[in-house]
């Protein structure tokens, strides 16, 4: 007899409690449908299947990995958009991702938290990252004294759309840059600083390839200018512009006037060794009147990825950035708009989300649900996860019974009393 009762109590569940789980009512996961994925490495930023965001939503998600001490290959990278602008400023609005392959696999991200890049470890790279498509790089930037072959290449290509005159290559001046990871070249003549092309690198810069650089100079101007192509076809051309201590408070420089330039390569070093100048050209020109010579370096400077204690220290820095949960209530998926407008999208009043969010969490599991009206739906987002419910009332005399649909789950929850009262006092327009 007492077996027979506890099997009639089991088979209640809830009221026996007998192996039984409460069912959770926020139950947060990735919602690929609200994010825009596109594949930075291609000619058209082609736009990847929703089911790729998830992969990229997970990535480094974990502790990160403070630095990369090897040569790596670097894979496509991908940039995340979400559909609907959610806040003023959400700094889960955008992630980009990296897949990068060293002894181990590494996962590299940036997003609107912290302006250094975190890194993480994945076990396998997912299936759309193609291990054909990589680029190797070294853990610092290699250097060598560029190829006759190679000048030739660079003196083919046309600039007629950027100079009215011609802009003559310097013979003897080319170099070919193999950038690292995560950096930056600076480029010191004298004790003046001038810009470079690869002033900063990013792993996404990686496709780039190998950048191949030469001095051209302006006979009428005096100007001497820095000609880069890289691998990947990239071309620039930018006048030499010196900063000096002094002109660092100045919103704009002009380029440096070298008066009868003379240009002598004196470069020896097969990498760039992180804070150390590299010898790189001599400079002969007139200044003030008298002929002068100034050594040209490089400096390489190798970046730290970001750490836990430097994010939350930039977080810090910002307390104006709104944090989530965000609840909306709405008409249409927020994946169809690009932005969250009034009337098609209600968000719930005041910053503070906690009491409604109980009033949600503290909701019971009913087998019915109400009638369907005009603001249909109702979303929960809180960073790169969320959830959708269908949104139903039952309108009595006195009071307004809410439900909430899981549809992945085909499970409704109806707010107690107590919870359809705080509901309505966040959104005060469906109480009506």
């Amino acid at each position: 007899m007492m077996k027979r009762l506890l099997f009639t109590l089991c088979t209640v569940g809830i009221l026996s409690g007998c192996g039984s789980e409460e069912v959770k009512v926020v139950k947060l996961d990735h919602m690929p449908s609200q994010w825009d994925v596109r594949d930075m490495n291609s000619n058209s930023f082609t736009t990847g299947p929703e089911t790729w965001a998830s992969d990229l939503l997970l990535a480094c998600t974990d502790d990160p990995v403070p630095q990369i001490h090897e040569d790596v290959t670097v894979y496509h990278s991908y940039v995340l958009n979400r559909k609907a602008m959610i806040s003023d400023y959400d700094a889960h609005a955008y992630k980009l991702v990296t897949y990068v392959k060293g002894e181990q696999n590494y996962v590299i991200c940036q997003d609107g938290f912290s302006p250094k890049m975190r890194v993480g470890l994945v076990e396998k790279f997912p299936s759309f990252v193609q291990a054909s498509e990589g680029v190797t790089i070294p853990s610092n930037p290699t250097i060598a004294n560029g190829t006759p072959e190679q000048e030739e290449s660079l003196k083919e290509s046309d600039y007629s759309d950027v100079f009215e005159d011609p802009v003559n290559l310097i013979d003897g001046t080319m170099i070919q840059v193999t950038p690292s990871l995560n950096g930056s070249i600076h480029l010191t003549i004298g004790e003046d600083e001038g810009i470079f092309p690869l002033s900063i690198i990013e792993p996404y810069h990686a496709q780039m390839g190998s950048m191949t650089i030469a001095l051209g100079y302006d006979e009428q101007s005096k100007e001497a200018y820095i000609f880069a192509k890289s691998e990947g076809g990239l071309l620039s051309y930018d006048p030499i512009v010196l900063i000096t201590k002094d002109d660092y408070s100045q919103p704009e420089q002009q380029p440096k006037q070298f008066e009868g330039l003379k240009v002598e390569r004196v470069l020896q070093a097969e990498s760039l060794e992180p804070g150390v100048e590299t010898p790189l050209y001599t400079f002969s020109f007139i200044e003030d009147g008298k002929r002068v010579t100034k050594d040209v370096h490089l400096t390489y400077t190798d970046r730290e990825f970001a750490t836990n204690e430097s994010i939350e220290a930039d977080k810090e820095s910002n307390p104006a950035v709104p944090s989530g949960p965000f609840v909306f209530v709405h008409k249409t998926p927020l994946d169809e708009k690009a932005t969250i407008d009034y009337p098609n999208v209600l968000r719930a009043a005041g910053i503070e989300m906690s009491d409604l969010m109980d009033a949600i969490n503290e909701a019971e599991p009913v087998k019915r649900e109400g009638e369907i009206e005009e603001y249909s739906l109702l979303t929960i987002i809180d960073g790169w996860v969320g959830q959708e419910f269908q949104l139903s009332f039952q309108r009595r005399s006195k009071k307004v019974d809410v439900y909430l649909t899981d549809s992945n789950r085909k499970q409704t929850f109806k707010l107690s009393s107590t919870g359809a009262e705080t509901f309505f006092s966040y959104f005060p327009d469906l109480k009506e």
